[in-house]
C-alpha cells in the first residue's frame, strides 16, 4: 500500500472498516470492533508460519520486519495503524469473526476487481455537485447585487451536512462510504434547484431537512454501501 493509494471505507453494521483501493485492510481498525489487537494475531505461531508459507509463494524471499512486506503500519496521517496486505486479510478476519470474514472477502474481491471506480465516480460526482451549488449561490447573490465570500460557500457544504447528519460544520468526504456520497450528491443537486428558486437560506434548510426524512433517512440508517 503506497502513499498515494486512495482509502475507501465501507460500513460493516454500522461501523466504518476502511480498505485501500487495492485490498489492503486497516487491521486496528477492524480489530477494535471485536476487542483485539493485530499485534496478538502477529505474534501467533502459527500466523507467522503461514506469512512464511505465503511470502514464499509470492516470491519474497527478503525477510524484513514487516513480515516480508506484508504488514505495514502507519503511525500518522489519515489511515494510522497496521495494515494488512489482502491475502492476509481475510485470514486475519477469520481469527477476529467468521460472518466478518466472509464479508472482508466480498470486499477485499470487489476492490481488486475494480469496484473502486465506483467509489471514485461518487467522489467526482459529489465535487462537481458540489461547484455546480457554488455557481448557483453565486449567480443568486450576484442577482441580488452581493458578492459572495468563501465563508458563504462553506455555509451551503456544512447546510447539507447538518440536514443528513444533524451537525451543521466540514466533513471529509475521503471517510465517506458509497451510500453517503450518493447522498450528499442528490443533496447538492437539490439544493442548487432550491437556489435557482430563490428560496433564502432558512426556506432552503426546511425544504432539504423534509426532503431528507422523507427520501433519504430510511437510506442512509439502512448502513448499504
Amino acid at each position: 500500500m503506497s502513499s498515494a493509494t486512495n482509502i475507501i471505507p465501507f460500513e460493516y453494521q454500522g461501523q466504518s472498516v476502511r480498505f485501500s483501493t487495492d485490498g489492503w485492510i486497516n487491521a486496528t481498525e477492524a480489530a477494535r470492533r471485536f476487542g483485539k489487537r493485530p499485534v496478538d494475531w502477529l505474534k501467533q505461531e502459527e500466523t507467522q508460519e503461514y506469512i512464511r508459507t505465503l511470502a514464499e509463494a509470492m516470491g519474497m524471499t527478503k525477510v524484513t520486519q514487516n513480515h516480508f512486506g506484508l504488514v505495514r503500519t502507519s503511525r500518522g496521517g489519515k489511515a494510522p495503524g497496521t495494515w494488512l496486505h489482502p491475502k492476509l486479510g481475510v485470514r486475519f478476519a477469520q481469527w477476529l469473526d467468521m460472518r466478518f470474514s466472509v464479508w472482508c472477502d466480498a470486499q477485499i474481491d470487489n476492490l481488486i476487481h475494480g469496484d473502486q471506480d465506483d467509489w471514485q465516480h461518487l467522489r467526482d460526482s459529489a465535487a462537481i455537485g458540489y461547484q455546480g451549488m457554488c455557481d448557483a449561490l453565486n449567480l443568486t447573490r450576484q442577482a441580488q447585487g452581493k458578492q459572495s465570500a468563501p465563508h458563504h460557500f462553506i455555509n451551503e457544504a456544512r447546510l447539507i451536512n447538518g440536514v443528513l447528519y444533524g451537525e451543521f460544520k466540514g466533513r471529509d468526504r475521503t471517510d465517506m462510504d458509497r451510500t453517503e456520497l450518493r447522498l450528499i450528491g442528490m443533496l447538492e443537486q437539490r439544493n442548487t434547484f432550491l437556489l435557482g428558486q430563490g428560496l433564502d437560506y432558512q426556506q432552503r434548510k426546511q425544504a432539504l431537512t423534509e426532503y431528507v426524512d422523507e427520501h433519504l433517512r430510511p437510506r442512509l440508517s439502512g448502513g448499504a454501501a
